[in-house]
Formats: structure tokens, sequence, C-alpha cells
């Protein structure tokens, strides 16, 4: 491969797994989210309310990615060798 990720500290570590924890909490709310609009119907008014909910939730994913992007712990963890 040719490319070394930069070392990260200790806590960029353990931020990095923060992320990604908080996305897979995320992710599991917009599954329940998603049965609950099924269950509502998305054009009802707590639908819509549950859709804004889901929106919401897909936008601080997106921040979660960007944020493991740019501060290498994507590449840092991709480096890493398997227990």
């Amino acid at each position: 491969m040719g490319y070394f990720a930069k070392q990260l500290s200790a806590q960029e570590v353990k931020q990095g797994y923060a992320l990604l924890n908080l996305m897979e909490h995320l992710d599991r709310e917009m599954d329940l989210l998603n049965q609950q609009r099924i269950r509502v119907g998305a054009s009802s008014e707590e639908g819509q309310r549950l859709t804004q909910i889901k929106q919401s939730h897909l936008r601080k994913i997106q921040s979660c990615i960007s944020e493991l992007n740019t501060s290498g712990f994507n590449d840092w963890l991709l480096n890493q060798q398997p227990a």
C-alpha cells in the first residue's frame, strides 16, 4: 500500500470509537423510527414529525463520518492489525 496513517493520541482514538458508537446508536434509533413511521403512516402528522427526527439523525451521522475522515481515525483504523 505504501501509505501510513498518522499516529493518533489515546484521546483521539477514544473519540473515534465514541463517534462510531454514536453512529451505531443513531442507526438503531432510525430503524425504530422507520418502524413507527410505517405504523402511523408517513403522511400523518406524527409520521412527518418522525421523518424530521430521522433527517436530524442522518445529519448527525454525516457529521460523524466527516469528523472520522478529517481526524484521520478512518485511516488509522484501516491500518490496525487484527487481534
